[in-house]
């Protein structure tokens, strides 16, 4: 959502003007701010939901809606389904243009019929309503979200967290989804399924749903969501996922659903969230300030994302940057990577995540480098970066620390570096490994792994790795591919994915092999046992690159 302005007072002020000039309408609350119940002429429900000032449509527009769209606007439309459908299944074969067309007619429409004036409208939920409406926290909370939140929002379905789900929880590809059966070999009449805690259908399901963000642009792309009756992977069916078509896309399987807004609402809506907010933050703050140790870095950050300034995409603010030191505390870079001490007492520091596709892009940008082996597969900016060689690797750590020492962030006999075999080990929590070298050292634990197993059970526990869970009985994971680097629950010293996500380069040649540098840790490729031990090691030649092997770094300080 786009963040407050110090203009907003001047917008109320304005809105308020506007509301007592329009008085032919009831007001939109019941006095509490709640909004009261609204109907379209259609016949569609409208519900409030946390998290946004709109009213989101019960259930996906159906049928009999559309047909009388046909035919009072005479839009376009000769798309056939190979399936039978009666008014109450929802319309499929729209494309982006048509769902915006179908708003702004019932928009029109009920404006001159006087059941809905100037302020009020129909339109497609932006992606932050939709997650909302489905119960993200990235959608209800916005600011202040906790590390828990992010990776729960990264896992979780409509209907829970299990998977796979239980028999009518929706309709979906049941002949896909192995003892999975919803009864609808097409589309199903809407509301044919349990609603939301809101009273709102079919946000698992059914059709895939068009959104459109509020600064409305020619893009080639648009993000459907929802899944739909074709559909069964599990990544496909989280409430998160954002499934990013062809605006022109018309399939059997793509639908849309409409929110109501009522701009006296919004701003009535947004004055008492923006006081809120404010409370929240000073609560915050002085929380942070009287806990004994106070990470001011970690504060300056937290104060930027409460207030719309920053996010997990967005670079520290320079000022608030501290150099690093080698008193054990944590580190934060220009580039938002953070280092934590790898022992408490002296040493290096090591990153708390694998290096992100937007750090290593940062260095390729200035280095005019090519990435020649990225994945095919889509990789946003805060997933790790795969396809990466050890020379690259190696290439990027100094060419970061010629950069932070420029900027005077790190001492002038500071080094970023990969990190060596046996420093590997203790940041995954294997200490006092016995093997001269890599090779000795193969394999020589039999029981510990990245995470912490359950008792007499060495899979990973929930939201501890990202593995090729489906392959491992008993497992289960968000992502076939990569996942963001920080979606895992961290370990003992605050590292994430030690044990998955992308395997690690290390500094450490081979033994026997000069060539060849040493490999570390799961990936979203991994399921065997053995290679899921802390103490598996892996080489290749260090020009080499795969799709599932990426990179740490390793701070190198200077002893006081």
């Amino acid at each position: 959502m786009t963040s407050f302005k110090p203009c907003l007072p001047a917008v109320f002020a304005c809105l308020a003007a506007c509301l007592t000039a329009s008085a032919q309408i009831a007001s939109p609350t019941d006095g509490s701010g709640t909004a009261k119940p609204h109907a379209s002429s259609l016949g569609t429900r409208f519900v409030s939901v946390p998290g946004t000032t709109v009213l989101v449509a019960v259930w996906e527009t159906r049928l009999s809606e559309w047909n009388e769209f046909l035919r009072q606007k005479k839009h376009p439309w000769s798309y056939q389904t190979h399936f039978q459908q009666t008014p109450e299944h929802p319309v499929v074969g729209v494309n982006l243009q048509d769902a915006v067309a179908f708003c702004n007619w019932l928009t029109e429409t009920e404006r001159e019929k006087r059941l809905i004036d100037g302020s009020q409208s129909y339109r497609l939920p932006t992606p932050d309503e939709w997650d909302a409406a489905v119960g993200l926290a990235r959608g209800r909370k916005k600011a202040g979200l906790t590390a828990e939140d992010r990776m729960l929002d990264d896992r979780i379905y409509p209907w829970g967290q299990e998977w796979p789900p239980s028999s009518k929880t929706a309709n979906f590809a049941d002949g896909e989804i192995p003892g999975y059966s919803d009864g609808h070999p097409y589309t199903a009449p809407v509301g044919s399924f349990a609603p939301s805690a809101e009273g709102v259908y079919d946000l698992a399901g059914n059709v895939w749903e068009w959104t459109q963000p509020m600064e409305i642009r020619a893009q080639p792309t648009g993000i459907l969501r929802g899944g739909s009756w074709a559909y069964f992977r599990a990544e496909c069916l989280t409430s998160g996922y954002q499934y990013t078509v062809p605006v022109d896309l018309r399939a059997p399987t793509t639908g849309f659903r409409c929110v109501f807004e009522d701009k006296r609402r919004t701003a009535s809506l947004l004055a008492a969230s923006d006081a809120e907010k404010k409370q929240a933050i000073e609560e915050r703050m002085k929380a942070m300030t009287e806990s004994r140790k106070v990470d001011t870095a970690a504060v300056e950050e937290l104060r930027k994302k409460m207030l719309g300034k920053g996010g997990d995409d967005a670079l520290p603010d320079p000022a608030s940057l501290k150099p690093a030191t080698a008193d054990g505390s944590t580190f934060l870079n220009a580039l938002g990577m953070r280092f934590v001490p790898l022992q408490e007492k002296g040493g290096p520091l090591i990153c708390a995540t694998e290096t992100c596709v937007r750090d290593f892009e940062a260095w390729l940008r200035d280095t005019g480098r090519v990435w020649s082996k990225k994945p095919s597969f889509l990789l946003g900016g805060n997933h790790p970066a795969a396809g990466v060689s050890w020379e690259e690797a190696a290439a990027f750590c100094a060419w970061l620390t010629e950069r932070d020492r420029a900027s005077k962030l790190i001492p002038a006999t500071a080094t970023y570096r990969l990190p060596r075999d046996s420093e590997w080990s203790l940041a995954a929590g294997l200490k006092n490994e016995p093997g001269a070298d890599p090779a000795a050292r193969h394999l020589g634990d039999k029981t510990h792994f990245p995470w912490t197993p359950k008792p007499d059970d060495w899979k990973p526990p929930t939201l501890a790795a990202n593995l090729d869970a489906t392959k491992i009985p008993g497992t289960a994971d968000s992502y076939s591919y990569t996942a963001p680097v920080n979606s895992s629950t961290s370990n003992a010293i605050g590292l994430y994915e030690m044990g998955g996500n992308v395997s690690e380069w290390c500094e450490d040649s081979w033994p026997g092999a000069p060539e060849e540098r040493v490999i570390r840790g799961g990936s979203w490729l991994a399921y065997d046992k053995d290679t899921l031990l802390t103490s598996a090691r892996n080489h290749a030649l260090k020009n080499a690159s795969r799709a599932d092997l990426g990179f740490r770094c390793v701070l190198d300080l200077p002893v006081p």
